[in-house]
């Protein structure tokens, strides 16, 4: 194997790209668009919820829990009070509100009785996600109240509960969407722009000269891949710039440790996309099975979007089998936990075994022919 033939490969790719401006824009677009697109349109938090009352009891404990509600501006918004059980059905079916509270005749009285005193929530279910998460609002909100109410009587409590939180102290969605979006953006771009490192060089019937040539496939790949991880590299620090002073997410970890993370995920991205391009005579064809087969697998299956541990075994396999999970597993130590370095090396680890094993099925699919 010969370091100058491999540096000639690298150069040229370089050259290239800095030479076409189209395919320079794209290369960076792309990734900056992810960012801002998911980063700011995806909105996980449950907050705002618009609600109406329907008030049969008029009472003073019916308004008094209607306040409670109205005053946690932060997580709902009264719109006003229903007349009846038929303007109900319009403001769910409409969607001009998310729930209902219904409050029935002598509720009040029961309370004072010292009767359980019922009253209904009506939650619109077409969200199921958004429904469980309003239902645990309107518990919440219930439960303050009533512990108030225990209070007022003189009821001591036998148990209380203080809760904080470790990582993520301020319950910011916005931060753990920015640091999801940094690894699916660090996946997407460089796969698809290594895809094409090959892919047109079949097209343009330049791979000819490669195959006729004095060049190893070994020499020929290796050129491939550094030149796409140095892209990939710049890639990760616009990206990283966005997180940074963008989205105001500040590593708790080292940007060292970070980096090298990155490089072996980045490793991986690449030597995917090389990979797939084995399979392609096409820059379309390579472009969108790329994208389909980065896109899919690493929003769904990576915890980017629900918890992993809440998925079914199937699916919990899956996501074992992309290395996304393990990235996105080492952002959220940098970025949120500062992980021991021992915690952090496994799922590097984990990546570099993912990059060996796709380098490997590439040096094997790959075939360097001779003109006939």
């Amino acid at each position: 194997m010969k370091v100058r033939k491999i540096k000639a490969i690298i150069v040229k790719e370089l050259k290239e790209l800095f030479r076409d401006r189209v395919a320079l824009v794209t290369v960076f677009l792309v990734p900056i668009l992810i960012m801002i697109v998911f980063g700011y349109g995806l909105k996980l938090d449950v907050k705002h919820v618009p609600f109406a009352v329907l008030d049969y009891d008029h009472s003073n404990l019916s308004r008094k829990i209607v306040s409670e509600f109205a005053e946690n501006r932060e997580y709902f918004k009264l719109t006003g009070y229903l007349n009846s059980e038929v303007e109900i059905d319009r403001v769910l079916t409409d969607g001009e509100v998310r729930f209902v509270l219904i409050f029935p005749f002598s509720f009040e009285k029961r309370f004072k009785e010292g009767k359980i005193a019922k009253f209904q929530a009506l939650i619109d279910g077409t969200f199921p996600y958004r429904a469980e998460v309003i239902k645990s609002y309107i518990r919440a909100t219930v439960q303050n109240e009533t512990l108030k109410r225990l209070k007022e009587k003189g009821n001591n409590l036998l148990c209380d509960i203080r809760t904080r939180y470790w990582f993520n102290e301020s319950l910011n969605q916005d931060k753990i969407v920015a640091v999801g979006t940094l690894a699916i953006a660090l996946l997407i771009s460089p796969a698809v722009f290594s895809a094409l490192l090959i892919v047109k060089e079949k097209e343009s019937g330049s791979i000819y000269n490669i195959y006729s040539s004095s060049i190893t496939k070994l020499e020929f790949l290796l050129g491939k891949m550094v030149s796409g991880i140095f892209v990939s590299f710049l890639i990760f620090l616009v990206t990283l710039s966005m997180v940074l002073f963008l989205f105001g997410v500040r590593p708790k970890g080292d940007i060292l440790t970070l980096s090298i993370g990155t490089v072996a995920y980045l490793s991986v991205a690449v030597a995917f996309g090389i990979l797939i391009s084995s399979f392609f005579s096409s820059q379309a064809a390579a472009f969108i099975g790329t994208a389909i087969l980065t896109i899919v697998p690493s929003m769904l299956y990576s915890g980017y979007l629900t918890p992993v541990s809440s998925m079914d075994r199937g699916a919990l396999f899956m996501a074992h089998s992309i290395p996304t999970f393990y990235y996105l597993r080492f952002l959220k130590g940098i970025f949120f936990k500062n992980s021991p370095i021992d915690y952090l090396l496994r799922d590097v680890g984990i990546l570099i075994f993912f990059f060996f094993a796709l380098f490997s099925l590439t040096l094997f699919f790959f075939k360097k022919r001779e003109l006939s």
